[in-house]
């Protein structure tokens, strides 16, 4: 379904790719995704993320500003040259920590961030197997599940063989 037509009352768990093509500008799909975040910032969505996604955000945005300050996409190469550069390290760090600023203030229109739990991540190994997903989703659908969340807003289309989720996605440009 498309993300642009959610709406009503229910709350709807953020994937942390909804959040990273609004801040690295992906092309395809910034438009879609930054208009949908403002609808919670206008408080017009109930929306909830984790703070495991905000791991994969922080990871995202580190990787990807590297990746600009050091002209390559050799992912080895930007991690090590992060671990040794303290000045590459600060402008990383310093677009996740602006970043952090506009979760806070998402937070404070609505956005709910929970906290992962070992009961989740218990939970995440049985999904994982029967849905056919990666530890990081199937941890995202165990999260989903614990909070009784049945609505996902995600790039993702693996997600659509969750039975209990209902999948919104951005559409690309």
């Amino acid at each position: 379904m498309n993300l642009a037509d959610f709406s009503g009352e229910a709350e709807i768990f953020v994937d942390a790719n909804i959040f990273t093509y609004f801040a690295l500008g992906t092309p395809a799909y910034q438009d879609a995704c930054a208009e949908f975040l403002n609808r919670i910032e206008d408080k017009h969505i109930h929306a909830v993320t984790s703070d495991f996604v905000l791991n994969e955000v922080f990871y995202a945005l580190l990787v990807g500003k590297g990746s600009e300050l050091l002209a390559t996409t050799k992912i080895t190469r930007i991690k090590k040259q992060l671990l040794q550069d303290a000045a590459l390290a600060a402008a990383c760090y310093q677009v996740c920590q602006d970043f952090w600023g506009y979760l806070l203030a998402l937070q404070a229109e609505g956005l709910r961030i929970v906290n992962v739990s070992a009961r989740e991540q218990e939970n995440s190994l049985a999904l994982g197997s029967r849905y056919l997903l990666l530890p990081t989703d199937a941890l995202h659908v165990a999260t989903c599940q614990q909070y009784g969340i049945v609505h996902c807003a995600t790039a993702d289309a693996h997600f659509e063989r969750v039975d209990f989720l209902h999948i919104w996605q951005p559409v690309a440009q």
